[in-house]
């Protein structure tokens, strides 16, 4: 090989290195950008958020059990419990233009509607949580169904009820961390089912609108409302 191949041959050398560097350099921004371009869309800004931590969109406090359907229930005392709905029931409806509460001494049974939610005119049945007679009903939130909107664990209460059968009725509910997986679990099936609608109805960090119902399928949201809350005639959900 004479000096003028050999010079040659590390000079094409070099060009293809300086290519390959220069492929690197111009493909890490790239990627950079790819990604974080991906991260904004819109459409999965809710579901990103419920990857990150779903325990957070909807409170699940301690000191509650849980219907299926989305009541929850308090022990204060042997047969004593009060009664109301979940902060999912009430983000999914929105706040309601009323609530339809039975009457003291009316029985309610767990599994079976004890009493409505009212929203855009239409009537949503929710299920008692437990088995009984009703010996009061929380007449604050009966004439403003924003209370019960705004604070559904405490002030916003609806009913309390004194049940001869409420060791068996606990049986049937869910507390404490599985009550949490579960409301994980139920987030979880929201991504699945809805993602592209959530994505208009989520705000900044996440955090679920209320009305989630409403904004999903305006025309049809009280059937997605009761399927959650287990009464679309689906049978018995005791």
């Amino acid at each position: 090989m004479n000096p003028h191949d050999f010079m040659t041959l590390h000079a094409a050398k070099a060009v293809e290195y300086l290519i390959a560097v220069s492929y690197l350099l111009l493909f890490i921004p790239f990627w950079r950008f790819v990604n974080r371009a991906t991260v904004a869309v819109p459409a999965h800004a809710w579901a990103a958020q419920g990857a990150r931590d779903t325990s957070n969109l909807f409170a699940v406090p301690d000191g509650r059990f849980f219907h299926p359907g989305h009541a929850w229930l308090r022990v204060d005392g042997p047969d004593v419990v009060t009664v109301g709905v979940d902060d999912f029931a009430r983000r999914l409806v929105g706040t309601p233009s009323a609530i339809v509460l039975p009457e003291v001494g009316a029985a309610v049974t767990q599994g079976a509607p004890a009493w409505s939610v009212v929203a855009d005119g239409r009537q949503v049945a929710m299920l008692s949580p437990v088995d009984g007679t009703v010996v009061a009903v929380n007449e604050r939130a009966r004439r403003d169904p924003e209370l019960a909107h705004n604070q559904p664990y405490e002030a916003g209460w609806l009913l309390k009820v004194q049940s001869s059968r409420l060791a068996a009725n606990l049986k049937q509910l869910i507390s404490g961390q599985a009550a949490r997986r579960w409301m994980e679990d139920l987030t979880g099936q929201l991504q699945a089912e809805f993602t592209p609608a959530l994505g208009h109805v989520a705000q900044d960090g996440g955090t679920v609108l209320d009305g989630l119902a409403r904004a999903i399928d305006p025309d049809g949201w009280d059937e997605i409302a009761r399927r959650f809350f287990l009464t679309d005639g689906g049978g018995d959900h005791a």
